[in-house]
């Protein structure tokens, strides 16, 4: 990449940027964890899969994207916001980022590489869940539980999970018969890959 001051700069692969630090990985999915600090800069690098943005900055986001071939231009990220890019099925993106926050940048970079074996042709249906993105090969659900809320749902599909807000989640398997049960600490920005979940029990 040569700037228009002559400069020049490598373009890495997403990965190898030193702030993005990949989270999970499989056959269906690489997730990086997207953290660095105020007025930090990343180094020119390219998004060569389709690819799922979640931004979790407190407040807001609000960046400078340099995308090559074109001028830098400001940005802002809501909270929660999701975004999705064609990287693949378009033209892949190189650029650079800087965040111009007082605070750090957190952002989740989920690429969509391969369906996995099972797929729901349906959106989801269910209490406290609601769908926030639809694209050709995945959909982008919000689920929230107050304090004491609980929520029965069968996931009958493989699925990411991103938490947005901390809290301790109580979940339990079965129906109908013995069950198993277990409780966790999630953080903002904890992320999980499942497979296939039916008759779930969740309880904040």
């Amino acid at each position: 990449w040569v700037f228009p001051d002559g400069s020049k700069e490598k373009i890495l692969e997403v990965g190898d940027e030193s702030f993005h630090n990949t989270a999970l990985s499989n056959e269906y999915t690489r997730v990086l964890k997207v953290k660095f600090g105020p007025k930090e800069t990343t180094s020119a690098h390219r998004h060569a899969e389709d690819s799922l943005y979640f931004f979790l900055v407190d407040g807001g986001l609000d960046v400078v994207n340099h995308i090559k071939g074109s001028d830098p231009a400001c940005d802002c990220m809501e909270f929660g916001e999701v975004r999705y890019g064609t990287h693949k099925t378009d033209k892949p993106l190189v650029h650079k980022i800087t965040n111009m926050n007082d605070c750090d940048m957190l952002c989740i970079d989920a690429e969509v590489i391969k369906s996995p074996p099972i797929t729901s042709p349906f959106p989801l249906v269910a209490n406290h869940h609601e769908l926030i993105k639809t694209r050709a090969r995945c959909r982008v659900y919000t689920l929230v539980l107050e304090p004491g809320q609980t929520v029965a749902v069968n996931y009958a599909f493989f699925y990411l999970t991103i938490v947005l807000k901390g809290s301790k989640i109580k979940t339990e398997l079965g129906s109908g018969g013995p069950t198993i049960s277990w409780k966790s600490d999630m953080g903002l920005g904890d992320l999980e890959w499942h497979s296939p979940t039916m008759s779930v029990k969740l309880t904040n």
